[in-house]
């Protein structure tokens, strides 16, 4: 909660709040209290449902770093294990339908963090908006509430990707053209440039790919990672398990399934990824930004069936486990050897 941030207030509401002053804590934080009193008080051991934003303010900038009304609000245990002793105290005197603006000097995070956005600067500040939606009683009312934020947020969310989608689309087929490049289109929006066609039978949804590749960025062009270059630090095969499901631990992007359906064993493609099939709005690490589209150069090393990966991997893990005690016995033996010196 410490990074948190805010949500719209009733204009009255807005103006009471800038006429009170800030109540002073330790780390550099104040904060005020917006309220009519006339909520449902929240008690220690309730739940509450708030809408936040966060802003950073100062001398060279003024950003909004966070909204809840771009994802989903959070419900909160008011548990003094859980929050952090001055959030405790604020939330322990608000009601239902209260705003709360917390702001904390950024020297004092800086002292903090060793590692802070290099656009934070010192003299400026983070300013937390909350706006406390409802007040729960119980952990079941708080995990019914919850399940229809989750509903409305995937609603949500499938909007924006839609809406995301189309302006995707429009700048890598605006890419394509301006640089005479023939593409295929997979069923979710893949583009697809093949260089060496393959051979065999196409790929299906139940195959497991071994796939070699480089992942750059449409824009500029720069690599974020390689199992073909060895300076990314991996140089094995990628399998691919093109019947995984989405957002599993053995799913890849969307993106690249959609794209490695159209091709064969053997072949070279470009993939020309949408940003909502591969990383969207979120983006991922360092390099790549909220809603980046990518390419990615691949090659389909071999495809093999659910059967043949499944034994691939079991000869690999007796491999493993094989090094592994000859890894064990070396050491025992060394060990044994040095105690027979003493």
């Amino acid at each position: 909660m410490k990074h948190l941030l805010l949500i719209a207030t009733p204009m009255a509401l807005l103006l009471t709040g800038c006429l009170q002053s800030f109540k002073k804590e330790s780390d550099g934080i104040e904060y005020k209290i917006i309220s009519d009193k006339k909520g449902t008080a929240l008690k220690p051991g309730n739940f509450f449902e708030i809408q936040f934003s966060q802003v950073y303010k100062g001398p060279n900038k003024d950003t909004v770093l966070f909204s809840s009304t771009d994802f989903m609000n959070q419900i909160v245990a008011l548990d003094s294990m859980s929050i952090p002793p001055v959030y405790y105290k604020i939330f322990s005197q608000v009601r239902q339908g209260d705003s709360v603006v917390v702001k904390q000097l950024t020297d004092s995070i800086m002292k903090q963090q060793a590692n802070v956005p290099p656009f934070m600067k010192k003299g400026a500040h983070l300013i937390a908006y909350y706006k406390v939606v409802n007040v729960f009683a119980s952990r079941e009312a708080a995990d019914s509430a919850y399940q229809q934020l989750m509903a409305s947020a995937k609603i949500k969310d499938s909007i924006k990707k839609i809406d995301q989608l189309k302006k995707d689309d429009k700048l890598i087929a605006d890419y394509l053209a301006k640089n005479n490049i023939t593409a295929l289109k997979g069923a979710k929006g893949t583009y697809v440039q093949v260089l060496e066609p393959g051979e065999g039978d196409t790929v299906d949804s139940s195959s497991v790919l071994k796939v070699m590749y480089t992942g750059r960025l449409l824009e500029g062009g720069k690599a974020f990672d390689s199992n073909v270059d060895p300076q990314f630090g991996h140089t094995d095969p990628l399998p691919v398990d093109m019947s995984a499901p989405e957002g599993s631990p053995n799913s890849v992007i969307a993106g690249w399934t959609d794209g490695l359906a159209l091709l064969k064993k053997g072949a070279r493609a470009k993939l020309f990824i949408p940003s909502s099939l591969a990383y969207g709005a979120r983006g991922a690490g360092n390099e790549i930004k909220p809603n980046a589209n990518l390419v990615f150069d691949v090659e389909v090393a071999d495809v093999l069936t659910q059967a043949q990966a499944k034994a691939e991997a079991e000869i690999e893990m007796k491999k493993r486990q094989a090094e592994q005690k000859r890894m064990m016995d070396s050491l025992q033996k060394a060990q044994k050897d040095t105690l027979r010196k003493k």
